[in-house]
């Protein structure tokens, strides 16, 4: 994933900085591999966003942050939009009581266990939904490590 794709509030973990004439200036800030960066603001049209390196903050416009290469940290709850298709623990809900009460009718309720899936439904224990972007983007999610995802795939199918 490249650190402009990178959601607000998001940490990742610098993987690799692609070869190109700005290279070095961003080595110079501190963006090296296995540093870890926060996204902290995008400006009102998106381009540039600020960053969090080290201590610092910096500015990035995007040509320059699709140069480096990163990974999310799982860890940290991310907008269900963000993710890839795999099976995750709804932490929180950033919505409304009508918009709260929709999805849980779906299913899509705090601490359940949910699947995304590659067309971007929803799988809960309840059945299979298309809640749309919007509401997705709302639903805040940490992926469930792989000890425990064997046991939640038999609940999701049972």
């Amino acid at each position: 994933m490249k650190l402009s794709e990178v959601p607000i509030g998001a940490i990742v973990e610098v993987k690799r900085i692609l070869p190109s004439d700005i290279s070095p200036k961003l080595r110079a800030v501190g963006i090296l591999p296995g540093v870890r960066i926060e996204v902290i603001k995008a400006a009102p049209m998106g381009d540039p966003r600020l960053y969090k390196v080290f201590n610092k903050t910096i500015s990035l416009r995007d040509a320059e942050a699709d140069l480096v290469e990163v990974e999310l940290i799982e860890e940290i709850p991310l907008p269900a939009t963000f993710v890839e298709p795999g099976i995750y623990k709804v932490v929180n809900i950033l919505a409304g009581r009508i918009a709260r009460s929709s999805l849980s009718r779906c299913g899509i309720i705090e601490n359940e266990t949910i699947e995304i899936l590659p067309d971007r439904r929803v799988k809960t224990s309840v059945g299979i939904f298309d809640i749309g972007f919007g509401r997705l983007s709302k639903v805040m999610v940490t992926k469930i490590r792989d000890n425990v995802l064997k046991n939640s795939v038999t609940d999701l199918e049972e």
